[in-house]
């Protein structure tokens, strides 16, 4: 298969999984895994639509609800990443900021990606040798928008930290609170500037981000402007710094 089908596999497995979201949310069913953070029927039934899917590539898949051990993965070319639902914590309260993620990664970085809204039906993915789209149409960039937005900062509503206070602060940025991976397709999107992140979050929460940003004319990487790598032994991602377009990196390194 190339990375056309493998892509196109993605996005009918990621809208089928926003249907079966969306679906349990009527009746939904709540959970503590064993490091005390929640999991819902919702999160599982995303799981289990993409994995099944995913699956027919041969490939194998590290998901959020299953962990890919690393002697497992070490020395495979290929493998899925995903988060079937990105922002458990804004779904439970009922908020609409929350996601799928998923991410094909060729040795240790991503090479296709995708980002699926549930809610609005919003979908943005691309391939390492396509241009990033949006909802089948490819993504245009406002070069003027984007520089008007350059000083806005991603900030999280569900776990703003001294530090985004702190960096908001040092380069003057207007905060902008969003959510869960929809962060990134708000820099997609030129709505902000700047995200920096200065606690570990997993690979699952931020590999498709972070293919779409750079294959968008963006940068993220960690704060020396280094790419970030996604098949090490833990599953802890580097602290990172993601812009919206490459040019405006030089001023918040």
């Amino acid at each position: 298969m190339s990375l056309t089908s493998y892509l196109n596999l993605a996005i009918d497995a990621a809208n089928a999984a926003s249907v079966a979201i969306l679906n349990e949310r009527k009746n939904l069913k709540i959970w503590q895994k064993e490091d005390n953070t929640p999991v819902s029927s919702a999160d599982l039934a995303s799981n289990e639509i993409l994995t099944q899917n995913l699956a027919k590539t041969g490939i194998e898949i590290f998901s959020e609800e299953k962990i890919l051990p690393f002697e497992k993965r070490k020395n495979l070319e290929y493998f899925w990443l995903i988060d079937p639902l990105d922002g458990t914590s804004s779904f439970l309260k009922q908020r609409d900021e929350f996601c799928i993620m998923i991410a094909l990664i060729h040795k240790n970085r991503p090479v296709l990606s995708l980002i699926k809204n549930p809610t609005n039906g919003d979908i943005f993915y691309a391939h390492k040798d396509t241009k990033v789209y949006k909802n089948h149409k490819i993504l245009e960039k406002d070069e003027n928008f984007f520089k008007q937005n350059q000083f806005t900062a991603l900030l999280s509503v569900n776990h703003l930290s001294e530090a985004d206070a702190t960096f908001a602060k040092k380069h003057n940025l207007k905060a902008l609170n969003i959510s869960s991976g929809l962060k990134f397709t708000a820099l997609l999107e030129g709505k902000a500037g700047v995200y920096k992140r200065a606690e570990n979050l997993n690979i699952w929460d931020i590999a498709a981000g972070d293919f779409l940003i750079n294959q968008n004319g963006g940068f993220m990487g960690d704060f020396n402007a280094n790419f970030l790598t996604y098949n090490e032994q833990s599953y802890k991602a580097s602290f990172f710094l993601a812009v919206s377009d490459k040019s405006f990196l030089r001023d918040f390194l």
